[in-house]
């Protein structure tokens, strides 16, 4: 029973990651074209067409501004009391918060630059995610921390229009060899010695993402190299519901552990910031998108007006070889 029931499970993650990316296919190829914008790379047809091939990154510049105008600074807010048996307990909180959780939620980047990556990829694809849990760190600080998503590695139910109207969420993350070697040592999780033993076998399967896994960026600029075995990052896939957590290795193909979730609170630990949220689409719309078409123009004319003062400059030159003498 036990085999049927890690099966079923199994069969349920994997199929809900693919209908998630079918619905996402034409989304992927719209954020493909909007990042080759930001990365300052044209997709116009008639500057390709051109000698010059200047980009006036406009559109990148005022998103750039906007999310560091936007987080200029860390948030100001403070715990207030409500009464005056409460003020002791605020600034308890409020030095707790400034002093200890902000310095300390630093999974990735410090806080200000995750805030500020948030509201900049959230205008370029429409929408940004982030895991918000507690974290334990070996400097001893137990608090919460937050983590940003790759846009595609995470995969939300069909049919959902948000993390609210949504009964679960699956996230894909990579995690070296060691990762599951130090979960050895804690409680909660299963199948870990069976999971180091087959990933020792092979190679970690991130540098073998497709073209539908990776920003243009990543593409374009990093060549496709196989990591060597007992080396790499693997899979996994982590299905988010509000009541349960469950882990799997895709790479096993075995799950480590499943567990209740752990807040209590019912919630899904994921976190967004539209740009411009939508009724009929989960990603919303940003910023790239609405001024996609505008960008495309400003490239366009810029290397079509070079191209006439190069014309200007050195205009073609027609040669009567009748009327040469030798």
């Amino acid at each position: 029973c036990f085999f049927f029931y890690c099966m079923k499970l199994r069969t349920q993650i994997l199929e809900r990651k693919g209908k998630a990316e079918d619905s996402l296919r034409t989304k992927r190829l719209l954020w493909d074209d909007l990042e080759k914008l930001f990365h300052n790379q044209l997709t116009d047809s008639v500057s390709s067409n051109t000698k010059s091939q200047v980009f006036d990154p406009k559109l990148t510049t005022l998103t750039l501004e906007r999310g560091y105008r936007v987080m200029a600074q860390l948030p100001t807010g403070k715990v207030k009391p409500i009464s005056g048996n409460d003020i002791g307990t605020s600034k308890v909180m409020n030095l707790v918060l400034d002093k200890y959780v902000v310095p300390n939620a630093n999974a990735q980047f410090d806080f200000l630059t995750k805030l500020r990556m948030v509201d900049i990829y959230s205008n370029l694809y429409g929408n940004f995610f982030a895991m918000v849990d507690w974290d334990v760190k070996k400097n001893g600080y137990v608090g919460p921390d937050m983590w940003l998503l790759n846009i595609r590695d995470v995969y939300p139910q069909v049919g959902a229009v948000s993390i609210e109207d949504s009964d679960y969420m699956i996230v894909r993350t990579w995690k070296p060899l060691s990762y599951f070697e130090g979960l050895n040592k804690q409680q909660g999780f299963k199948n870990l010695s069976k999971i180091v033993t087959k990933l020792k076998d092979i190679a970690g399967s991130k540098q073998n993402r497709g073209s539908d896994s990776t920003s243009k960026r990543e593409e374009d600029q990093y060549p496709s190299v196989v990591s060597a075995k007992k080396a790499g990052y693997y899979e996994v896939l982590t299905q988010f519901e509000k009541d349960r957590w469950v882990d799997f290795c895709v790479d096993a193909d075995m799950e480590f552990r499943d567990q209740k979730n752990p807040h209590d609170n019912d919630e899904i630990p994921i976190a967004c910031k539209y740009s411009i949220p939508l009724l009929d689409d989960f990603m919303g719309m940003g910023d790239f998108e609405r001024g996609k078409t505008m960008q495309m123009v400003i490239n366009s004319t810029w290397n079509l007006y070079l191209a006439a003062v190069k014309m200007s400059i050195f205009p073609p030159a027609l040669i009567n070889k009748d009327n040469i003498a030798s």
